[in-house]
């Protein structure tokens, strides 16, 4: 009996361990890289270049959050999105109140959410329309509540209908996608300029890397890489596909302990002086 439950657990794993590298953890892979970028950019790099390319990070995760099927929300989204969100306010001295949740609570929200949009809005190009003009205006309100606000549910919904246009689930899904895609994007490169105040060369950096990224991301079609990395590799990729977002937690919560514990002291001080 042991024997047997051993074997099967043994199979289980090789299982998984052999499970091909798909196109979904090589965008999480890339996803993981932009968010380091931009992370290194905002906490110990005086150079706002590694902010505009790191800007590319969260519409990956929320055009992912979309697309998936799984409407589960993990408890550790949840319970790391409120840890980080508590480390921020502790680091930056900025108390509990007047700071923005952690984005891994807007990825919870939004998980719970898309149920009931796919259901009562994806049939009708109307409300689409509608929903997405309403989030635009959400925008601002929503800012100050959680990281990337109300910007980041146009990506979900971008994922959601991309999702929807491979199945033909509606005869207009094919072309809401191609206009949800186009605001995204819009609204996602015009918000991110207004708000970190890039110059024009930067903007126009950010505009053209924002409008490749979501030309990408239509062509987007969730399958094995024709081409699969040696084993070491696939399983950094596989790893970073199923974990990706324990990893942006793993890896921020160490930056900014690392950043606060490297600040200078005096700094404020000369500041002030």
């Amino acid at each position: 009996m042991h024997a047997k439950t051993r074997h099967g657990l043994n199979a289980r794993g090789a299982r998984m361990t052999a499970r091909p590298v798909t196109t979904t953890d090589l965008w999480k892979l890339v996803g993981l890289l932009l968010v380091l970028i931009d992370h290194w950019g905002l906490l110990f790099a005086d150079d706002p270049s590694w902010r505009v390319l790191g800007r590319a990070a969260a519409p990956i995760f929320f055009f992912f959050i979309g697309l998936a099927r799984t409407r589960r929300v993990p408890w550790s989204w949840v319970v790391l999105g409120l840890v980080l969100t508590a480390v921020e306010s502790w680091t930056s001295g900025t108390g509990l109140g007047k700071i923005s949740l952690n984005i891994l609570i807007n990825f919870a929200f939004v998980r719970l959410l898309l149920p009931e949009v796919e259901r009562r809005v994806m049939p009708y190009s109307w409300a689409i329309a509608f929903l997405a003009f309403a989030i635009v205006l959400l925008i601002r309100p929503f800012q100050q509540i959680m990281e990337y606000g109300a910007e980041g549910w146009l990506w979900a919904l971008f994922g959601l209908s991309h999702r929807l246009a491979l199945e033909a689930q509606h005869p207009h899904s094919r072309w809401t996608r191609e206009g949800l895609a186009a605001a995204a994007a819009l609204v996602y490169t015009a918000k991110e300029i207004f708000d970190h105040g890039f110059d024009g060369a930067e903007s126009a950096v950010l505009a053209g890397l924002i409008a490749a990224l979501t030309l990408a991301l239509t062509l987007f079609r969730r399958a094995d890489l024709s081409w699969q990395p040696p084993e070491p590799l696939a399983t950094v990729l596989r790893f970073c596909g199923r974990y990706s977002l324990e990893i942006y937690a793993a890896t921020l919560l160490a930056m900014q302990i690392t950043a606060y514990a490297i600040e200078d002291p005096n700094a404020e001080d000369e500041t002030e002086g």
